[in-house]
């Protein structure tokens, strides 16, 4: 069988970062004749591409790759992202794992599945790489929706307690500001209107971020630009007076938050305690008018009493997030906070993420009927049509459904909101599109 014949799959878990690394992988096994189908086909190759952030993720992945086993016993499988480059031999020893191969030499997956395919034995390839100092570059050059991801940054040089992910993705290393102007120019021409730049920490982009946002702002047919996390201790005035300049910077920021309670954060080794973060992200919101914020919360960190915990609440209401990514606490071996004294049981985790996410439910159901009361069109960029139904995103972030004859996927127009489910807004198309 040559590669023209070969058809592959690809499944992927955790972050955007990952998502963008699998559409880079995706595009060079089509470049070498391979054909991409979804997962749930019969396949000849399935790349799982992993996440390692919680203990829950470990178990999605090493599932996905059973999954993919069962399904074709005889296919190629491969295994990549941060839970390979962490325990490679909690994958490679799974029977029907063809390769393991990790976070430094992900760029190269599709090649060596190739190298490695035709002369495949029972026992794993397991190709896992220290990180080097300098990004090994990927480039994407087209995109399954209406909004592409483009990596611009990876790794993460802080020690948080709690976190694995700079022993899984190494140090802060970043792409040329040319590299991603040629790359976002190419997915423009492709048709693409809205990018996400994202990276593990961006803030932490090596090179000068803000004038990469200012040549990204120039660029013609690119309607939107959105951030990928940002961590409040680099949520600076000076930042934030300069975001508000670049006009395609969607008003629709990710805030990597954790806690809302400074006790935590310390313990956390944050770089911030709450009442900073608090005054950093109201300056946020001031300078974007009408923008939506996004954070990832922990809750159940080892030694958070209840008291703590309603800090954190009081945080959030305080904020008014459009939405939150809840995370009970997790333990990950090799970190700090694993070997905490003071950890908290399942079941108050358990409990504390309900309710925070009950909080979280009512803010978000006020912030939509609040936009609906506005009155105000609102330009949406619509991503799927099915059944007459449009979907898509305003530039805030807020999901937009309305009803149409028309595809008209990929298309910015105006829409009027007129009610609400508590998640998405259901609205009428009324123009074109606002200026």
């Amino acid at each position: 069988m040559d590669t023209q014949k070969l058809t592959a799959a690809i499944y992927t878990l955790g972050c955007k970062v990952n998502f963008y690394e699998s559409e880079a992988i995706a595009e060079s096994l089509s470049s070498m004749g391979v054909t991409i189908k979804d997962f749930d086909d019969f396949c000849d190759i399935y790349v799982i591409n992993t996440c390692t952030v919680t203990a829950d993720s470990d178990r999605k992945g090493l599932k996905t790759i059973r999954r993919a086993i069962k399904r074709n016993p005889n296919a190629f499988v491969a295994v990549t992202g941060c839970l390979a480059q962490r325990k490679p031999h909690v994958a490679s020893r799974i029977p029907g794992v063809s390769l393991v191969t990790g976070n430094e030499n992900k760029i190269s997956v599709a090649k060596q599945i190739m190298d490695n395919y035709f002369s495949r034995t029972a026992e794993a390839v397991v190709n896992v790489l220290p990180f080097s100092d300098t990004l090994q570059s990927s480039f994407i050059n087209a995109f399954n929706r209406t909004r592409a991801y483009v990596k611009i940054e990876d790794g993460c040089s802080s020690k948080c307690a709690y976190c694995i992910i700079p022993k899984a993705r190494g140090p802060v290393r970043s792409k040329p500001r040319e590299d991603v102007i040629r790359e976002v120019r190419a997915l423009v021409s492709g048709g693409c209107k809205e990018v996400v730049l994202t990276g593990i920490e961006i803030s932490s982009y090596s090179f000068d971020f803000i004038k990469l946002l200012q040549e990204l702002d120039e660029l013609d047919g690119l309607e939107r630009i959105r951030l990928g996390s940002l961590d409040p201790f680099f949520i600076s005035t000076e930042l934030v007076d300069a975001l508000s300049s670049i006009r395609k910077l969607c008003p629709h920021f990710h805030i990597s938050l954790q806690s809302g309670s400074s006790k935590t954060l310390a313990a956390m080794r944050r770089k911030y305690n709450a009442q900073t973060a608090l005054e950093r992200i109201l300056y946020l919101k001031s300078k974007f008018p009408g923008c939506n914020l996004f954070a990832d919360v922990i809750v159940g960190f080892p030694g958070e009493t209840e008291e703590d915990f309603l800090e954190t609440v009081s945080f959030i209401k305080s904020v008014g997030f459009l939405h939150l990514h809840i995370f009970p606490y997790s333990p990950r071996e090799g970190t700090e906070a694993a070997l905490l004294p003071c950890q908290i049981s399942p079941e108050i985790k358990k409990d504390r993420a309900s309710r925070l996410a009950q909080v979280q439910s009512e803010i978000k159901l006020n912030i939509l009927n609040d936009f609906i009361s506005s009155g105000k069109k609102t330009n949406v960029l619509f991503e799927t049509y099915k059944d007459g139904v449009l979907k898509g995103h305003s530039d805030s972030f807020i999901e937009f459904i309305c009803n149409s004859n028309e595809n008209l996927r990929g298309e910015t127009r105006a829409v009027l909101p007129v009610s609400t489910d508590g998640e998405t807004i259901t609205g009428y198309l009324t123009s074109s599109s606002l200026s």
